[in-house]
């Protein structure tokens, strides 16, 4: 029994936090252009440009209990945005699934989760789903600037 206990206090972190190695960089819809983008470091800290000269938010990712990942939100890195009260924004519900394939990130993306009224918001209004015209499969090609 104390193998098994030693084992997932060993093992859970190495399995909640594990590296996404393919995802590091940057992400848009757009490179360059229109589209807000997704910005992953190696340390699956993110930033997150929702709204061009908006709405900035720092997140981070985390594989879920079936090998998932979820994007959450973290913080306000920058906003001109007074619609959303901030005080009641979780920090633990995801605002978004992701996945990688072949080359390319999707997201669906969730919104976020505003606990003073139980729901999601802001569910349309990212440049992101605005530009691909789906926030349940927004496609985003990793971007790489000279």
């Amino acid at each position: 029994m104390r193998k098994l206990i030693i084992s997932l206090v060993c093992l859970f972190p190495v399995l909640v936090f594990a590296n996404i190695g393919e995802g590091v960089g940057y992400w848009a819809v757009k490179c360059g252009g229109f589209g807000g983008s997704v910005e992953i470091e190696s340390s699956n800290e993110v930033k997150i440009n929702i709204n061009d000269n908006n709405l900035y938010v720092s997140g981070f990712i985390q594989k879920d209990y079936n090998g998932q990942l979820k994007l959450f939100y973290k913080d306000v890195i920058e906003t001109m945005n007074e619609t959303i009260d901030w005080t009641v924004i979780s920090k633990s519900k995801p605002i978004a699934d992701v996945t990688f394939k072949n080359g390319t990130m999707h997201m669906k993306w969730k919104g976020f989760f505003d606990t003073k009224h139980n729901n999601y918001i802001w569910k349309s209004e990212p440049d992101f789903v605005v530009a691909s015209g789906d926030r349940l499969n927004v496609e985003m090609n990793k971007c790489e600037f000279k």
